[in-house]
């Protein structure tokens, strides 16, 4: 249960945040785009799929990735659902191979409510800047124009379209995992069930705070 919070936590705390009052539900995760699909391929130690369903500008999100890789002479498989809850207020990380659940509050929420875009934004690339991160030329993925930021001393690269992440290089050496965006399509209804948790897995919320103590 510990690793599965902080495998997932750690894949969140680069997720975009609202930029309204969180009383009123009001915020837009993506202002320029109400909803769509991404389909991602993940290449490297890792190697397999990933597809993003977004809706109603970002306050929904689901994300399936399914992944192998090799650990010590052993194949291991994950097939794992995340969902984003309240407007990334809370993160909900499901193991669909073990059928088990996560519902963790998001620590960087408040840290961002209530801003505007442009301050978002700001906050974002100033963060970047400090971690030594040079924005690049643009580069186009999936037919988008993309952002591209890099750490030059890492290599570990983003590139997003629209607040977007489209792809990224994480790791380094041995550990280098690329993910990229293969297929983007906005404007498309979402089926509800993309958003469901499964029926039979119960999800357990946890305070990420006391995980180490338990």
């Amino acid at each position: 249960m510990k690793m599965l919070a902080l495998c997932f936590l750690i894949l969140f705390l680069s997720i975009p945040y609202a930029n309204a009052d969180s009383a009123l539900n009001t915020q837009k995760r993506y202002p320029n785009s109400k909803s769509g699909i991404i389909k991602y391929e993940i290449t490297g130690t890792k190697t397999g799929t990933e597809v993003v369903y977004y809706d109603d500008w970002g306050r929904r999100e689901a994300r399936y990735t399914k992944t192998t890789m090799q650990l010590m002479g052993t194949t291991v498989t994950r097939n794992t659902l995340t969902l984003l809850e309240d407007n990334g207020q809370w993160i909900n990380t499901i193991d669909l191979n073990t059928r088990t659940g996560l519902r963790i509050k998001n620590p960087r929420y408040k840290e961002y409510a209530g801003k505007s875009q442009i301050e978002l934004e700001n906050i974002e690339k100033t963060k970047l800047r400090d971690m030594g991160a040079l924005k690049e030329e643009v580069e186009r993925v999936a037919g988008k124009n993309c952002e591209v930021w890099e750490k030059k001393y890492t290599g570990e690269k983003t590139c997003t379209w629209k607040g977007i992440i489209l792809k990224k290089k994480t790791g380094d050496g041995l550990t280098r995992t690329t993910t990229v965006a293969t297929e983007v399509i906005e404007g498309v209804t979402i089926p509800e069930e993309k958003f469901a948790i499964p029926p039979d897995i119960q999800v357990k919320t946890v305070d990420m705070f006391t995980l180490h103590g338990n």
